[in-house]
């Protein structure tokens, strides 16, 4: 899994290097035996266009299908953030020693830190 924010130049090489030079190789070679006319290379429009029509059309529906895939995971994690606030809330809220005056303010706050640190724990490990 990719966790980085950019790719840098020397990473793409090391990844698509040698594929690269391989394309670039046999699509020169080509090139030049049909400059040469050592080979003659006729194709009609017609199966072009149909197969790059059917090419848009396949294109066209994975991307609708990854932005689809994409805007649920943004909604997952927009209802996990509302819940976060709505728990750190009710943390600071309902945590208190209302009925147990043995607990004091000092113990109460390291309480509600601990809470909160592991849901930002939490967090953090869906990130």
């Amino acid at each position: 899994m990719i966790v980085s924010k950019g790719i840098g130049f020397v990473r793409m090489l090391e990844w698509s290097g040698l594929h690269m030079v391989v394309l670039l190789l046999t699509s020169s070679a080509v090139a030049a035996l049909y400059h040469l006319e050592i080979i003659a290379v006729e194709i009609p429009w017609l199966p072009i266009s149909v197969i790059g029509t059917a090419v848009a059309f396949y294109i066209g529906f994975k991307n609708n299908q990854s932005y689809d895939r994409m805007w649920e995971a943004r909604k997952i994690w927009g209802g996990i953030i509302n819940q976060s606030r709505v728990w750190g809330m009710q943390v600071d809220g309902y945590i208190s020693n209302t009925f147990n005056k043995d607990i004091d303010e000092k113990q109460l706050a390291e309480i509600k830190q601990r809470l909160i640190y592991r849901h930002l724990a939490w967090l953090y490990t869906h990130r």
